[in-house]
């Protein structure tokens, strides 16, 4: 599949690449390069291969409560939330972003890999309204970022995890960086002049860029941090979970016994760590890397992973096999920035 910038990024000579069966930017000039330009100015993305669904109506609000883990009657018009769907094991089938329009009208941001289990997974519950294919989604980011978009938009008041509606086009205080920035979703049309517009002004950066960023900032991707192998105990996303409410695989949580906890690991060696690499104290295996990647923000590798709770300690100095060689590290806390 591809976005309906495709060809755009086909002209600026990106390495395209296939990710969760779209053909993505992976980087244009070089991943440090894009990297670099988030975290020190701005840098735009197209995301528009996650999913766009909307779920409408009076008993809209309440079934969400049901289906998500956090406690939606927190929200109010204009307001986001990060939230996960899990199933009745206590495992994630998604984790998403949920907006609220008004009190019977929300969307849903949904991972690209998870968009149809998700709308099947809703829909035994609840009529949704995809409107992915209909709609594009872009993410400027950086510190530059609300200073550029202030010449499209008013967004000086946007708070974060808010967003503001501007003709029909969603501009959402959020990302995926650990930077300051925006989503914006749009119409084909709209968004195709946007892109084009917004590309004059800042750097364009691909899905490899996307990916260091949001390890730096400590944040979970689907398939590595949590999965429906993964509970979000185990992943560290408590917060997010509100036990006083009733919803589907509370009874789950509470009974899983949780063993492990992702953790954050920075290498004292040169190295890049990898998912599945194992970490140790002297023999014993004591966890594993979930996502791991070079920095260019900190010039080393850093990983996040998987530490049994009893080795889960900041400066733990541990080992980390890297490619049949044990490699210095050390266990901290993530994010590895703070926004």
């Amino acid at each position: 599949m591809k976005t309906p910038f495709y060809n755009i990024h086909r002209e600026l000579n990106a390495k395209i690449s296939e990710f969760a069966g779209w053909e993505m930017p992976i980087f244009y000039s070089s991943i440090r390069e894009e990297v670099l330009a988030v975290r020190g100015a701005c840098g735009i993305f197209d995301v528009s291969h996650m999913g766009r669904i909307f779920i409408r109506g009076p008993s809209a609000k309440d079934t969400l409560e049901y289906l998500t883990t956090n406690l939606i009657s927190r929200l109010s018009p204009g307001k986001v939330q990060y939230s996960m769907l899990i199933n009745q094991r206590g495992t994630v089938i998604d984790d998403i972003t949920v907006y609220m329009m008004d009190e019977e009208n929300f969307m849903l941001c949904v991972n690209a890999a998870n968009r149809q289990k998700v709308v099947n997974w809703l829909s035994k519950y609840h009529p949704v309204e995809d409107l992915s294919e209909s709609t594009v989604q872009i993410a400027l980011q950086g510190r530059d970022s609300p200073k550029l978009l202030s010449e499209f938009f008013p967004v000086g008041g946007i708070k974060y995890y808010h967003f503001e509606v501007f003709d029909n086009i969603i501009v959402s205080r959020t990302g995926y960086t650990g930077e300051d920035g925006f989503e914006i979703y749009a119409s084909l049309k709209e968004g195709t002049e946007l892109f084009k517009q917004l590309l004059k002004r800042a750097k364009p950066c691909g899905l490899g860029a996307r990916d260091v960023l949001r390890i730096e900032a400590g944040l979970p991707l689907y398939g590595h941090e949590v999965s429906e192998e993964i509970t979000p105990f185990e992943a560290n996303l408590d917060r997010f979970v509100c036990m006083q409410k009733e919803f589907i695989g509370k009874q789950a949580l509470m009974e899983n016994q949780v063993k492990r906890k992702l953790f954050g690991l920075e290498l004292l060696e040169k190295g890049v760590p990898r998912e599945g690499y194992k970490i140790y104290v002297s023999d014993t295996t004591i966890g594993v890397v979930s996502s791991g990647t070079y920095s260019p923000t900190f010039d080393r590798g850093i990983a996040l992973c998987f530490v049994d709770l009893n080795f889960r300690k900041e400066g733990l100095e541990v080992d980390l096999e890297v490619r049949g060689k044990r490699l210095k590290a050390r266990l901290r806390s993530y994010p590895f920035v703070q926004r």
